[in-house]
């Protein structure tokens, strides 16, 4: 029988490929085949594609050119070669790899090894996942998502040529076949999640890591549809959102919240990819763990802000009634609940009072109102410190505040006792008319801020008692010295009188008879009138003290230079010193009373004048500085000085350091200056070495903490 020659000759069709190896060539997920000796074989279409090159150019090439050119990178690239060298069935491994265009990035790489049947060594399989964004979410959020999947087509290996030899074609097909064999082990092993659906979206192969993350055999899973796995809220979102972009052929990815075949919810991340025959392939990561941390963080994070808010609230408040009031309005806006009430007990009178009260609605319940301590369903278990919940109302023994809150419509409650030393000294309570709301979050909140309430709560008593105390003090203080001022004022006024009659009387006699005294006559004659004169000078000074406290101070712009000038040219001519005694700085202009400053100017310059006048070269400088942003003022000489470990006497009244022979005065002029600095609000203290001179400085208001008083 006659045959054509060249039919004999014609190549063996290649078997259609399996769906296994169709997912294979077809995967998003990049696949690299290697030689024992670390020679890239084969790689499918999604690995060329991530790394930028042709799967010609790879074929051959060391498996390092995968990995980052840096020395970390190479490393690891011969690490993990040793180690499947020296017999390691599988690695996996998070490494650094590297494009042709020199991108590196981070992948989650597995490699398998693959024996023949005799056990030998004939390839490694590798499967990469670009987690680079993974890896920069992981730091930030705690949370993993999983790489970007790039969309991946496969080339089919040409066939050779049609004239090879036949045997070379049967060769060829038994290492295409062993080849399929290897990547369907492939994609059994791998650890993540994949799946492929025809074009009405029923499974048509999963492999274990896929159903192993919903729980289903793989006979319960293949030939459903994918709609088994998701609640009727999700596939609507599926079908509105996600199927129009593929079936416009774009990839999808994102996150989906299945269900498990036990019912348990699923959080996955989906990355999908349109076919060419209207199917999908799907990679799919459990990301339910990762969810649910993220869900912790900000329920703690929310926890954090409620427990802020709330806290400034109650130390923005004063009173126990303001304090009451924030926190429960916090509470409110912070947490569900229909009301809260907070109640204090007075044990003395056995009565609690509703010290404040917040309602959704009318409620009976106000501030001020007070009830037996029976009233308030006070429990063992509130004296011993723990929360009394009730998550049904109308199943509890009704006392007239329960069913007070009751008829309002409540339907859970809560009482948190707030403690102090171990006592019960009150109660936080909330209703929502829910029932089964206050669960154990919620009861951990409300106990750390039942604690803080109750601390405020007492400060705020002390606060109150603090401020009561001062207040009936600084009355007293205040009456103490009306009276004193008065008394001052009215005995100075008193002594003017006979003062001026033993001045006037020794005058007269001087005159009449001053001739017909002696020696010692005259010197006592003399000391009379001294005396007289210096106790007139002393009662102006008091009187001048005396009238500061009860002078009314006006508060206006003052030139400080200008006013240092006209003090300094009166006083120049009371004492009869030298103009270039004195030397007046550039001052700052100053804000306080007018006269009270001259006051303050005029004394501490006589002072000064007085002081260092037996200086061989007296010298006296006005000037100023900034001290922490307040203008400080000093008048300073070159006179006798005191010990500074007097200094607490200096603004005495009366008080004196020198000696009265030697330098006159009445000791008074110190203590009106530090009176009226007193007045308006400042401060003034002095610097003074024996023998070298004095500085007096002050501040005339908003003296800041670190200058000296």
């Amino acid at each position: 029988m006659a045959t054509d020659a060249s039919s004999s000759h014609q190549p063996l069709a290649a078997p259609a490929p399996s769906e296994q190896e169709r997912l294979y060539e077809e995967a998003p997920v990049p696949y690299v085949i290697g030689s024992p000796d670390g020679q890239i074989k084969s790689v499918n279409k999604a690995a060329a594609a991530r790394l930028g090159y042709t799967r010609e150019a790879l074929e051959g090439q060391p498996v390092y050119v995968l990995y980052a050119d840096t020395p970390e990178g190479q490393a690891r690239a011969w690490t993990s070669l040793r180690k499947l060298q020296e017999g390691a069935p599988r690695i996996e491994d998070e490494v650094q790899m590297q494009t042709k265009a020199g991108e590196v990035f981070w992948a989650r790489t597995t490699v398998r090894t693959i024996r023949d049947a005799a056990g030998a060594v004939v390839s490694h399989w590798g499967v990469f996942i670009d987690i680079t964004e993974q890896k920069a979410m992981e730091q930030a959020l705690r949370t993993e998502r999983a790489a970007s999947e790039e969309e991946v087509q496969r080339r089919t290996a040409a066939l050779r040529e049609a004239n090879t030899a036949l045997r070379a074609e049967v060769e060829e097909r038994r290492q295409v076949q062993e080849i399929r064999q290897k990547q369907l082990a492939a994609m059994e092993a791998s650890i993540v999640g994949m799946s492929i659906h025809d074009a009405e979206g029923c499974f048509t192969y999963a492999n274990p890591a896929y159903r192993d993350i919903y729980g289903y055999a793989p006979d319960e899973i293949e030939g459903e549809s994918w709609k088994v796995l998701y609640e009727e809220d999700e596939v609507a979102r599926v079908e509105a959102d996600v199927l129009p972009r593929l079936q416009d052929g774009k990839q999808w990815t994102g996150e989906l919240r299945g269900r498990g075949k036990d019912g348990e919810a699923v959080d996955t991340l989906i990355s999908l990819t349109p076919l060419s025959d209207g199917g999908l392939a799907c990679i799919a990561q459990d990301i339910t763990e990762q969810k649910r941390q993220a869900r912790a963080l900000q329920q703690y994070a929310n926890r954090l802000e409620a427990l802020h808010e709330i806290d400034r609230a109650i130390l923005a408040a004063e009173s126990p009634q303001a304090i009451a009031d924030a926190a429960l309005q916090r509470c409110t806006d912070q947490l569900p609940c229909a009301r809260a009430s907070i109640v204090v007990f007075d044990y003395e009178a056995d009565e609690g009072e509703i010290l404040g009260a917040v309602a959704q609605g009318a409620s009976k319940l106000t501030p001020g109102q007070r009830y037996p301590i029976e009233a308030f369903h006070v429990t063992e278990r509130l004296r011993q410190g723990h929360a009394e919940v009730v998550n049904d109302l109308p199943a509890v023994e009704p006392t007239p505040v329960l069913q007070r809150l009751q008829d309002e419509g409540i339907r859970s409650y809560i009482s948190l006792p707030m403690l102090l030393d171990g006592r019960l000294i009150g109660l936080i309570n909330l209703g929502d008319e829910e029932r089964h709301v206050f669960t154990e979050d919620y009861q951990d909140l409300m106990r750390e801020v039942t604690d803080q309430v109750a601390i405020a709560i007492r400060q705020a008593r002390l606060l109150e008692r603090v401020r009561h105390q001062a207040e009936v003090l600084e009355q007293r203080v205040a009456e103490r010295t009306a009276e004193l001022e008065s008394f001052t004022y009215s005995v100075s006024h008193d002594l003017r009188s006979p003062l001026r009659a033993i001045d006037g009387f020794s005058r007269l006699l001087d005159q009449e008879y001053g001739d017909m005294l002696d020696d010692e006559g005259e010197r006592l004659l003399y000391v009379i009138r001294t005396s007289a004169s210096r106790m007139g000078q002393l009662i102006d000074d008091l009187l001048a003290l005396s009238r500061l406290g009860r002078q009314d101070i006006r508060t206006v712009p003052i030139d400080m230079e200008d006013l240092a000038h006209r003090v300094v040219e009166e006083l120049l001519r009371v004492h009869d010193a030298e103009a270039d005694t004195i030397d007046i700085q550039p001052l700052p202009e100053a804000t306080g009373d007018p006269a009270m400053v001259r006051t303050i100017l005029t004394n501490l310059l006589s002072n000064s004048l007085k002081f260092s006048r037996e200086a061989e070269a007296p010298r006296i400088v006005v000037g100023a500085h900034e001290q922490e942003g307040t203008p400080v003022y000093y008048v300073r000489d070159n006179g006798v000085g005191f010990d500074m470990a007097y200094a607490d006497k200096l603004f005495g009244v009366f008080q004196r350091l020198h000696d009265d022979e030697a330098f006159e005065g009445t000791g008074v002029g110190l203590a009106i200056v530090h009176r009226a600095i007193a007045r308006l609000g400042g401060s003034i203290w002095a610097e003074s070495t024996v023998g070298e001179g004095t500085t007096f400085y002050f501040a005339l208001d908003d003296v800041p903490e670190s200058l000296s008083v």
